[in-house]
């Protein structure tokens, strides 16, 4: 904001804003702190602020405008006047419509006089207005926007009011929705049902890193979609993802350019798909940081992890494409996720939080998986996170397998009431047996073969090498007898994990007794 009011020409480095980056620099400054900038603003900017901030849906909520239009007031009543012309006469109407009732006098009409709520006359004393809102600021709102217009355009105040008096509310409303639409639309800001389609799953192998279906430049595109640079809240996002770094390789401007508005328009779309209000800052944000991530997932894995490869996919292939290529390789995890969670109940920490975080419509990344671990999710934002969470799932499957070749119904131990058998303990118990000379079993171990493996294997209190191997040996081989699809590795550190908790349980309490 410093940078524009300093140029040599404030107004004019201001008025070369896109609207998007007009309105995300608002509200990054705070609008009670931009009045500088709003007094610069054209009103085609202001008019695509009030797009953004003041509908929820197809329904405007005209509350939220009274700031904007405060901050007008405050740049004098020329500026208001210029930016209220700039509005659709419907929604000029509908503002004093929502706020205040209308008596014409020109047609005979008196105020009644058991009216108790503010009045004030229009200095042409041709109506009188019957302040409806009902808060103090909202009332000298009221009276402050008529009085200002009547000062600089009187023609355009009486305009207003007329309108206001002689139109259905709710036919100003939707003529001032259907207006906002086309020129959201303009911004990548699609219906709901189109704009549904960054989210339809795709065939990864279907996208070719050399198919032409990149989005051409609009050189016919409204002054308000064009921005230079991305806005702050789509950019901060994307700092740090592959698309970053493939964005550092673009050298050519106008290419740049296109690939910067194309994802503003893919932000916008997503947006839309989520249903998220722009006005509504917190979930622009999660949401834009959502819909950045997974395209940097979906062009990370057409280039094979290679940046160099990324300028030419980026010029070739649609964006939308790429983020549905992201968007269903994350939604594979999801599925696989949903068809083992009936059977994980009992699974325990960090599974259980992954499986939640998983098994929603659009799955998210556990952070009880980072490190350190933690308590949320937050969007996938690179292939190694899918990676990450697609050998957890590969390992929750083999501990579920082998579970259920022990014969253990996971689904009904999962109604057992606490303190119940978590999924793990099935493969402990049966693994204690056979150190202790018995066969694979679940069964709850017996007195006497707790103390043979305290007396045995767990002797000196550490297994040796030739009870980890035929402890593993017995694993391979009931994967086998029961078909289980496990990869050599993966029964190799889940054997290892399960033993280390044999070790330190009952070896534990060797070592206490030794001590005592």
């Amino acid at each position: 904001m410093d940078a524009l009011l300093e140029a040599a020409d404030p107004a004019a480095a201001v008025a070369a804003l896109s609207v998007p980056d007009f309105y995300f620099l608002v509200k990054e400054v705070g609008l009670s702190d931009a009045d500088d900038l709003v007094a610069l603003a054209t009103p085609q900017q202001i008019r695509g602020c009030l797009d953004l901030e003041i509908w929820d849906r197809d329904r405007v909520q005209l509350e939220a405008a009274g700031p904007w239009l405060s901050s007008l007031l405050e740049a004098g009543p020329e500026k208001l006047a210029e930016a209220w012309a700039g509005l659709d006469s419907e929604l000029r109407a509908l503002v004093i419509a929502r706020s205040a009732t209308i008596v014409d006098h020109s047609l005979g009409e008196e105020l009644p006089d058991e009216e108790e709520r503010p009045t004030f006359s229009t200095p042409d004393t041709f109506f009188t207005v019957v302040v409806t809102a009902e808060r103090e600021d909202d009332i000298r709102l009221v009276y402050r926007l008529i009085d200002d217009l009547y000062r600089t355009d009187p023609e355009l105040a009486r305009h207003t009011i007329l309108a206001a008096r002689s139109e259905l509310a709710s036919e100003l409303e939707e003529m001032s929705y259907r207006w906002r639409s086309g020129r959201m639309a303009d911004l990548g800001y699609a219906d709901f049902y189109e704009a549904l389609e960054v989210f339809r799953p795709i065939d990864p192998d279907a996208v070719r890193i050399d198919e032409a279906t990149a989005e051409p430049t609009d050189a016919a595109a409204p002054d308000e979609a064009r921005a230079a640079g991305l806005p702050a809240p789509v950019a901060e996002p994307i700092a740090g993802t592959f698309l970053a770094r493939a964005l550092e390789q673009i050298t050519d401007a106008a290419e740049a350019e296109r690939i910067e508005a194309s994802i503003i328009h893919l932000v916008n779309r997503v947006l839309s798909a989520l249903r998220v209000r722009p006005g509504d800052e917190d979930a622009v944000r999660s949401a834009t940081a959502s819909a950045a991530a997974t395209l940097s997932i979906g062009l990370e894995h057409l280039c094979g992890g290679r940046a160099e490869r990324a300028p030419a996919a980026l010029a070739a292939v649609s964006l939308t494409r790429l983020h549905r290529l992201g968007h269903s390789l994350v939604l594979r995890l999801g599925r696989m996720a949903r068809l083992l969670a009936p059977r994980a109940l009992t699974a325990g920490e960090p599974s259980q939080s992954a499986l939640e975080a998983l098994v929603r419509t659009r799955p998210l990344f556990p952070t009880a998986l980072d490190e350190p671990p933690g308590a949320d999710m937050r969007p996938f934002r690179r292939m190694a996170d899918l990676r990450q969470v697609a050998g957890h799932l590969t390992d929750l499957a083999a501990r579920i397998a082998l579970a259920d070749a022990l014969g253990v119904d996971l689904l009904a131990m999962a109604q057992a009431p606490e303190p119940r058998p978590e999924l793990d303990d099935h493969v402990r118990t049966a693994l204690a047996r056979k150190l202790a000379g018995g066969e694979l079993d679940a069964a709850p171990l017996e007195p006497d073969e707790l103390e043979r493996l305290r007396g045995g294997p767990l002797a000196s209190g550490a297994l040796s090498h030739t009870d980890r191997s035929g402890a593993l040996r017995a694993l391979v081989e009931l994967a086998a007898r029961n078909r289980i699809a496990v990869a050599g590795e993966v029964l190799a550190r889940l054997a290892a994990t399960w033993l280390d908790e044999i070790e330190a349980q009952v070896g534990g309490i060797i070592r206490s007794a030794d001590k005592t």
